[in-house]
């Protein structure tokens, strides 16, 4: 839908409603019960398309909020997690430790998702958000105890 939920639109929405309400201000609000009808009726329409613009806009910003506040998440973490055979991990003293991170979904939108175990098989992790598979002894569960001996 090119053109929705930007802010022209919303503008020519406005302005579209400035033009009725200066013809009906024009007339000194003396025109025919038909036509006054008419024209808040098309007053109406255009104040709601608005409304709907600036519903799509807020939506658009909130998306684009959500993403750099992923983002800058991911910022924090690049330098805190580390490749251990098929998945990510977080780090302590520079090694990896815990729960495996699908190394797709960190590669590709920088996402830390962590790998679940398939029902009904402890041999294969899966993640939840791109339904990648790892066998399980590629991607094990690094207790954080072993790394302070």
């Amino acid at each position: 839908m090119p053109g929705y939920g930007k802010v022209s639109a919303v503008l020519r929405s406005l302005n579209g409603a400035g033009v009725i309400t200066k013809e009906i201000r024009d007339a000194n609000f003396m025109l025919e019960r038909l036509e006054m009808k008419k024209q808040l009726t098309d007053l109406s329409g255009y104040i709601s398309v608005a409304k709907m613009e600036l519903s799509l806009l807020q939506e658009s910003i909130d998306e684009k909020d959500s993403e750099l506040t992923r983002l800058a998440e991911a910022l924090t973490y690049k330098g805190n997690v580390k490749r251990r055979g098929d998945g990510y991990y977080r780090t302590l003293d520079n090694r990896p430790y815990g729960q495996p991170y699908c190394s797709y979904c960190w590669e590709q939108d920088q996402r830390l998702i962590h790998l679940h175990n398939r029902v009904l098989s402890n041999d294969i992790r899966i993640c939840p958000h791109c339904k990648n598979e790892y066998q399980n002894t590629r991607t094990p569960y690094i207790e954080a105890d072993l790394l302070a001996v």
